[in-house]
């Protein structure tokens, strides 16, 4: 069982690293390179409604279902007999919250189309979850992993060929139309898939089955809402504040698409630690700190070479990926959503350790804090600054919440980053500062790219930010730990 989860896993992470960033970084992008950024950010603010709600459509019953059917399959049938009308109670309060949310920021009718079919893509991406969570419960971990990306994979080959050779045919509708169509044939493959497990069902309201799974999700249920709040109203309120709100919108999603893109691999790296971390608590185990140092410096060492890079070539980086619809606005707010990028890999790392430690409330409470200053920091900047003011606003959030996370984790846990952590950190950051300020070789920047990369890399190794033994010892530490 622990060799088929091992390789497993690996094949998801492979799958998820091949196609996920493509599609964000080359189909995402390269849709709203024909569009332009106000009509791509008219799009980008009702997706971000669409998302800031939809921790209502699972309440965290997919993790609920993948522990109860890992522990006795034979109940399959009965429990999503019984969930069936849970989800639909669920999505109806979902759809009343979305169409709440766009009546209260005066949406024009004429959106109205755009956004419903939104709606209805998220209902069929928790559908497919909840399926995912199915297989993952009777131990499918393979076809889970092909069923993550399939989605991705079907809008890649339509918006691909679209891109190369259809560009006219190309719109916003068409492209989330395009959406809806890998996201339905997905679901319709992963119900084929499961059909020999699935017999008789007979859909069961059952209240007291309904009530036992709202309470025990209530509490992740609000910390993942409360995240959602902070990490995506920002671009509603650019809408509803900014001037030119949908252009705004727009030059702030060139940005936050890289940011997206980190983000997916920094929760891999999270979800591949939170099993282990969730062991050494249990087990007090002394090998705790040390986990957190060498995993830190990973993420954290990482992130400051990615702002590293940033910081001299992000407008090349822009440029490649959006052609000439980069101006320096977009280069700003670039700069700062990787700032706010090194401020979130703290909150993988003490974030997840506090997850695993049970430590809820605070970890709500802490969220909450979060929503409180993303409000306010937003609401200061925007006018002024506009999609800069907002990328600030996340750099300030972000940090703020990491401070947060790190001072209780060291108060509840007594886990922190040693002396020679910070000095690697310090190190590196100086190394690479430094040897642009005395090197400057008269090349091209995508030399200077590949050359900064090496370095970054090179760095990585001296001071240790990249470990290659800890690598191996984290997966079987993950194997073990299943």
């Amino acid at each position: 069982m622990q060799k088929r989860f091992f390789s497993s896993l690996a094949l998801s992470l492979f799958l998820n690293l091949l196609i996920k960033p493509f599609s964000v970084l080359v189909i995402d992008a390269g849709v709203q390179r024909v569009l332009g950024n106000e009509v791509y950010g008219q799009y980008f603010v009702l997706l971000s409604l669409s998302l800031v709600f939809n921790v209502f459509l699972d309440l965290g019953i997919n993790n609920f279902t993948t522990r109860f059917i890992a522990q006795d399959t034979t109940h399959l049938n009965q429990h999503v007999s019984k969930v069936f009308y849970l989800r639909l109670l669920l999505f109806l309060l979902y759809v009343a919250l979305v169409y709440g949310g766009a009546w209260m920021f005066n949406l024009a009718s004429g959106q109205f189309t755009l956004l419903t079919l939104l709606v209805f893509n998220q209902f069929l991406i928790q559908s497919i979850a909840f399926i995912r969570s199915l297989f993952s419960g009777l131990h499918l971990f393979r076809t889970d992993s092909l069923i993550s990306v399939l989605d991705r994979a079907i809008l890649i080959l339509i918006m691909g060929a679209a891109l190369l050779f259809s560009i006219s045919s190309i719109t916003i509708f068409n492209f989330v139309l395009a959406q809806t169509l890998g996201y339905a044939l997905t679901l319709l493959t992963a119900i084929w898939l499961l059909r020999t497990q699935l017999k008789n069902l007979v859909p069961t309201f059952d209240k007291a089955y309904i009530r036992d799974v709202l309470t025990r999700s209530f509490p992740f249920a609000l910390l993942v809402l409360l995240m959602l709040l902070y990490n995506r109203s920002d671009v509603v309120l650019l809408k509803q504040i900014s001037t030119a709100g949908n252009y705004q919108a727009g030059v702030y999603a060139q940005g936050y698409r890289l940011l997206d893109a980190l983000y997916m691999l920094g929760m891999i790296f999270a979800g591949l630690l939170f099993p282990v971390f969730s062991r050494m608590i249990h087990q007090k185990s002394h090998e705790l700190l040390e986990l957190v140092q060498i995993s830190g410096k990973l993420l954290v060492g990482g992130s400051l070479g990615i702002l590293f890079i940033v910081s001299y070539h992000g407008s090349y980086i822009l440029r490649l990926i959006y052609g000439d619809k980069v101006d320096s606005e977009s280069i700003l707010v670039f700069q700062y959503l990787m700032m706010a990028f090194t401020a979130m890999s703290f909150n993988f790392i003490f974030g997840t350790l506090l997850t695993a430690g049970g430590n809820l409330k605070v970890l709500n409470l802490t969220a909450l804090l979060g929503v409180l200053v993303s409000v306010l920091s937003n609401l200061i900047l925007i006018p002024t600054l506009g999609a800069v003011g907002c990328a600030i606003a996340a750099f300030i959030t972000q940090g703020v919440v990491s401070t947060v996370l790190v001072l209780i984790s060291y108060k509840r846990l007594k886990v922190f980053f040693y002396l020679r952590s910070l000095v690697a950190f310090f190190m590196l950051i100086g190394s690479l500062y430094g040897s642009k300020l005395f090197v400057q070789p008269n090349i091209s920047e995508s030399q200077a790219l590949v050359i900064d990369l090496i370095l970054v890399l090179v760095f990585s190794f001296v001071y240790s930010i990249i470990d290659l033994k800890f690598l191996r010892q984290i997966w079987r530490l993950k194997e073990d730990s299943q």
